[in-house]
């Protein structure tokens, strides 16, 4: 085969993959995935997608098909259950709605949170890559890769063929997974904690869970944690039908039996069939840096955590998204020098504030105390469920309500935003506070034509104004003059302006704020300048 030449290499078809697939393909960047499986997902896992996720997805036409699919009923509801067995008593439950309702659910986005199974997520990515005309290689290994001049020369083989041949790419995108060939190739260090605590997880069919759990509880889960068993062991619903997932904690080194553990954890007779059982560790490790020349590393192949919360694919796709608009720029040639440096500054703390979070719902799960009185009758068992019921809204509650994680990241010391040398808003993981402080998510909101103001922003910098001037302002015509996709949004609404606290905020082509003001600048070619990446604002 002749060699291949192309502007980005993309190493792994997993969701991080497969969403910087999606992400340059939207924005018209040409590139090449080589994935060395064919494709198939053998393990369920990372079902949470959160919202923000949800509205990358809007952007690519996918939050819809995301929403409903045919891997999870898009009626059930997503409700998380703590009991002390199977056969026991409900302690608590932190109740949610379907994926279908959760649109509704929150005044701050117009996506909410949904469960789509991997086996499905993965599929819809690589869908919604090739509709937009996506070269997608599976069965294809990444043998090895130099960096030449202004390429990036990678050594592939087909697989399924046994041909080796060259790609020659601009850059190249490592999304290669925990055990990432091209990390371990840049002698690249994880920073932290390793193997912080030891599980096994089985993936099961059982027809009859679903009914036994509603019989005895009066409510649907998508996840079930059994707190007063040996190993606490926890259910996951894949396909709100008659597939879950049980993990379990379990002391190092121990290759427990798939069918024993599992007849264990559930406790009560009941038919299963086990489709795969794997053994996991729980980490707290972020890369020392995201990019050494012309490659860059995301998602778990530069941070690896434990998966309480849901932080792990979502934070890759955020990374992802925030690299893919910035490769776009620079490749197209409009982006200054030091955006793709930006990348690493923006999107590194946000991974280590979710590894740190990830590890401490996974301690605040351990502090649960477990008590033979909590499946008494008496007053005195009665007493003990109320106490243990507490403890768990006081330590679990966080892991299931994040968004303050979920929409209020910013990027506090990213060299491509411009300060205006106001406060900080408060930062709380719980709870979103809408802002535009710049480095953080613009507000949503609802226009006047039922879209979002989110649906404003994405092809490039937005600069929304809530003034009454005609025409567009100095900043289009700066912004022409440096080749900047550029699109002014005059917006005639007191509650927006409230919303979006400035007369004037310039929006990001990821949807984060780069500068805001009240009046418009007298320097309109500097401030462009700095948020592409080019010669920075003078103080």
């Amino acid at each position: 085969m002749k060699d291949i030449e192309t502007s980005v290499l993309i190493v792994g078809a997993g969701p991080v993959g497969l969403a910087l697939a999606n992400e340059l393909a939207y924005r018209g960047i040409a590139f090449i995935l080589v994935e060395k499986s064919d494709g198939s997902v053998l393990f369920p896992a990372g079902e949470g997608i959160f919202s923000r996720t949800m509205e990358h997805l809007r952007r690519w036409g996918l939050a819809d098909r995301a929403r409903v699919n045919e891997g999870f009923p898009d009626d059930y509801p997503l409700n998380v259950g703590f009991a002390t067995s199977l056969s026991g008593k409900l302690l608590a439950a932190f109740e949610a709605p379907s994926n279908r309702a959760m649109p509704a659910r929150s005044p701050h986005s117009p996506e909410g949170n949904i469960i789509c199974p991997k086996q499905i997520f993965d599929p819809l990515l690589r869908r919604g890559a090739e509709e937009r005309g996506a070269d997608l290689r599976y069965d294809t290994e990444l043998l090895d890769f130099r960096e030449s001049g202004e390429t990036v020369v990678a050594t592939v083989r087909n697989d399924a063929t046994g041909s080796t041949y060259e790609i020659h790419a601009t850059y190249l995108a490592a999304c290669d997974g925990g055990r990432s060939h091209v990390r371990k190739r840049l002698n690249i260090p994880f920073i932290g904690e390793f193997a912080t605590g030891h599980n096994f997880a089985v993936f099961f069919r059982a027809p009859e869970l679903l009914n036994e759990i509603e019989s005895r509880f009066g409510k649907r889960f998508v996840q079930l944690h059994t707190v007063n068993t040996p190993n606490r062991p926890y259910f996951t619903s894949v396909n709100g039908r008659d597939q879950w997932r049980m993990s379990m904690y379990v002391p190092q080194d121990t290759s427990p039996d798939p069918a024993a553990a599992l007849s264990r954890a559930i406790g009560i007779p009941l038919q299963t069939e086990i489709i795969r059982a794997q053994p996991w560790a729980g980490h707290r490790v972020v890369a020392s840096k995201y990019r050494v020349g012309r490659t860059f590393l995301l998602g778990d192949a530069v941070q690896l955590r434990w998966p309480k919360g849901g932080f792990g694919a979502n934070t890759g796709i955020g990374d992802a998204v925030d690299l893919g608009w910035k490769l776009a720029a620079t490749i197209q040639g409009w982006g200054g020098s030091a955006l793709l440096d930006s990348y690493e500054v923006e999107r590194r703390p946000i991974a280590v504030r979710n590894v740190n979070e990830g590890a401490n719902n996974r301690t605040f799960d351990a502090l649960i105390e477990q008590d033979p009185m909590l499946d008494d009758d008496s007053a005195q068992g009665q007493a003990r469920r109320t106490r243990v019921e507490n403890q768990i809204h006081a330590l679990r509650l966080r892991e299931f309500q994040t968004q303050g994680i979920q929409l209020g990241y910013r990027y506090r010391q990213s060299p491509i935003c411009l300060s205006d040398d106001t406060l900080e808003p408060p930062d709380d993981h719980m709870s979103y506070q809408p802002s535009t402080w710049p480095g953080s998510r613009a507000p949503h909101a609802w226009l006047d034509d039922r879209r979002s103001t989110l649906d404003l922003f994405g092809r490039g910098f937005v600069l929304v104004r809530f003034d009454n001037a005609p025409g567009p302002t100095s900043l289009t015509a700066a912004a022409r003059s440096l080749g900047m996709p550029f699109e002014e949004a005059q917006i005639h609404s007191s509650v927006l302006r409230n919303l979006y606290e400035r007369d004037y905020v310039l929006v990001r082509p990821d949807g984060h704020v780069a500068w805001r003001a009240d009046a418009l600048p007298e320097d309109a070619l500097s401030i462009l300048n700095h948020v592409r990446g080019g010669s920075p604002r003078a103080a």
